[in-house]
């Protein structure tokens, strides 16, 4: 399976990446993966309306079961890794068995709870592994924590969705934490833990959100690391759980994620495989932090796992409706979310109705009381021409950061069927064939799914909500074309520097032409103000994420959307040169195989700050590229504050 050459570093520096990590293809297998296993779950307590967890860093040995993707004398299956996995030690109420999984514990909350984390550190300070660093555009801080919720409305201030805090581990210098303090404001340099603490609105969507760490400059590592769970909000009154469809079908959590470790060990518990920084970032000099250059790695795990597991195999009966709730973790990847039959197959693929996007309902208003939920195309559409096309799209692909609720309804008839990462056909595939079961002949599935007849008389869910049901649900208010702007209010475009900013990085990943600083705000917004975006990128495929607020899509190129579509993650194209020359770590863009002249597409959304003020950050979820310094600092302003274009605020200490 070839690397995908633009993910991880900067233009100038992808001739040798080419053959850095490279994997010889697998052929096809066939649907015989161990049966996939669902992470350790903790649920809210509904009396208190309360959950409380200790989630615990530690670097340890895992097992992540099945075929090794690089298989080697010593180890052909089940390969064992060291990883500063993310485990749950204590919750009240009780979780579930943990079951050694190399994922972070599913966490269900639902709307109106208090909820509280605990996040230890029981790592080891050490220079070699740049905890000692402080850098905008050097990968650093291996050893140094935080914790994002990805996409809860929350606020973005201390104690609660901080990611400007960093807990280091105990026996940290003093003089590293004086470093931090002057950088981001010492109230955010801890040591040992910190305890979160987050109210969630009582009329926050339902869907699937997710937590990972966030810690500028090592957020790549620690999602090699597996330091990523499901955080489901559950709403049995007004979300997806009062649906009596999805209150029977069988539920599936699949954290897909990038095991991103050095191969040249062996792999079993005498040696486990390594997850280091050259495995990575691939920066012989970025990751020497003040030593000799590090020796390249021969070779590097690129595939995708799900729930900490190669190619496992998931089963369903003829006409079952199951809920799959689908959350990309991995570092940079697209994965088409097209199921594609395998050996010998004929029965037609399952199908897919979205139910929400980014943990929010998709609702379409012209539905009739009948009609199901959007369907999500079995194939792309190569060269969209109205707002249906460029949706499909939309759904089909999903990006680093991105989630999706579907009720996935499995054929009349039994067949086999397999998930791909889009890279793994070869690099440059036209878009028109990322869901081609031909193009991927030779290549080994993510996941397989068995279709089945019922050899029992047990009964299943084969049951769709309609999409009236959906409409009813709790989502943010449409934002009108009469509050909206008519032309853009704030623009944002992703790219690259040549040296400038980080001559030992072959330069920088920027916004606008500038780096990350925690400083001072680089970006103010107003509360309650709506603004509308234009985000596009220079070069490279790039994924837009805001925190804290969701934004309402508008359009992608020369086409609108259909209806509103809500996401807090967002691809944006690359640029059509970059796509002619196969410098585009996803090939091709969701209005066309080929952007018109030599610029990548301009998607448009609207967006409300609501509720909070304070600091927050807009980011590329590739996040390689927010590690090397493509990230900004926004300030959320009160409506007064907003009018005057200036805020007092520092940005230092978050004790709002």
């Amino acid at each position: 399976m070839p690397k995908k050459i633009t993910r991880n570093l900067l233009p100038g520096k992808l001739a040798s990446l080419a053959i850095m990590g490279a994997m010889a293809v697998p052929a096809a297998v066939l649907a015989d993966g161990a049966p996939l296993q669902l992470p350790q779950s903790v649920s809210s307590d509904q009396k208190t309306k309360s959950l409380k967890v200790d989630l615990e860093v530690k670097s340890e040995a895992y097992t992540l079961s099945g075929p090794s993707p690089t298989p080697n004398d010593s180890t052909k299956s089940n390969p064992v890794v060291t990883a500063r996995g993310i485990k749950l030690t204590n919750s009240q109420p009780k979780a579930s068995q943990a079951n050694g999984l190399l994922v972070g514990p599913t966490l269900r909350i639902r709307p109106g709870d208090k909820f509280d984390a605990k996040l230890i550190n029981s790592l080891s300070y050490s220079e070699s592994e740049g905890d000692g660093s402080h850098s905008m555009t050097n990968p650093h801080g291996f050893d140094v924590i935080n914790l994002h919720t990805h996409g809860l409305h929350v606020s973005p201030n201390s104690p609660s969705d901080n990611v400007l805090l960093s807990i280091y581990p105990q026996g940290t210098p003093d003089y590293v934490l004086q470093d931090c303090g002057n950088e981001s404001g010492q109230a955010n340099c801890v040591t040992g833990q910190y305890r979160y603490s987050y109210n969630i609105p009582s009329n926050h969507p339902s869907g699937t959100y997710w937590y990972h760490a966030h810690k500028h400059g090592a957020v790549s590592m620690h999602l090699a690391d597996g330091f990523a769970g499901a955080l489901i909000m559950e709403d049995p009154k007004h979300g997806l759980e009062s649906l009596p469809a999805v209150q029977k079908a069988q539920e599936q959590i699949l954290m897909l994620q990038e095991v991103q470790y050095n191969g040249d060990h062996k792999g079993d518990s005498t040696d486990p495989y390594q997850i280091t920084c050259l495995s990575v970032y691939f920066n012989n000099t970025g990751c020497a932090f003040g030593g000799p250059s590090l020796p390249t790695p021969k070779v590097t795990n690129n595939a995708i796992s799900v729930n900490g597991q190669f190619q496992p195999s998931m089963s369903m009966r003829t006409n079952e409706a199951q809920l799959w709730r689908v959350i990309n973790g991995t570092i940079g990847n697209v994965v088409p979310m097209c199921l594609l039959p395998l050996n010998g197959t004929t029965a037609p693929s399952p199908t897919s109705y979205v139910l929400a996007t980014d943990g929010v309902p998709l609702q379409r208003p012209t539905a009739s009381t009948t009609d199901l939920p959007v369907i999500m195309g079995l194939t792309p559409a190569a060269t969209p021409i109205n707002g249906d096309d460029i949706l499909n799209n939309e759904l089909l692909f999903l990006a680093a950061g991105q989630r999706l609720d579907m009720m996935v309804q499995a054929p009349s008839k039994a067949g086999t069927y397999g998930l791909y990462d889009s890279a793994v056909a070869g690099t440059g595939l036209p878009i028109g064939q990322l869901c081609q079961a031909s193009a991927y002949a030779n290549a080994t599935p993510i996941l397989t799914v068995s279709v089945t007849d019922s050899a029992s008389d047990i009964a299943y869910n084969m049951a769709i909500p309609t999409q009236a049901e959906l409409n009813k649900l709790n989502a943010p208010k449409t934002i009108t074309v009469e509050q909206s702007p008519q032309l853009p209010t704030q623009g944002l475009v992703y790219g690259f520097t040549t040296n400038t900013y980080a001559n030992k990085d072959g330069g920088a990943s920027v916004v606008n032409g500038r780096v990350f600083n925690p400083l001072r705000s680089q970006r103010d917004l107003v509360l309650n103000q709506v603004d509308k975006w234009a985000v596009q990128s220079a070069a490279d495929t790039h994924m837009f994420h805001i925190h804290i607020n969701s934004f309402q899509l508008v359009s992608r190129g020369q086409l609108d959307y259909p209806f509103p579509v809500w996401r807090d993650t967002l691809l944006v194209n690359c640029a059509g040169v970059a796509e002619k020359n196969g410098g585009c770590s996803f090939p091709g863009g969701l209005t066309g195989t080929n952007p018109s002249g030599n610029y990548g597409e301009v998607v448009q959304f609207v967006q409300q700050p609501l509720d909070y003020t304070g600091s927050l950050v807009e980011h590329c979820h590739n996040v390689s590229h927010e590690d090397n310094g493509m990230m900004e600092l926004v300030e959320i302003l009160p409506p007064i504050q907003g009018k005057k274009g200036k805020s007092g605020n520092p940005h230092k200490v978050h004790s709002h």
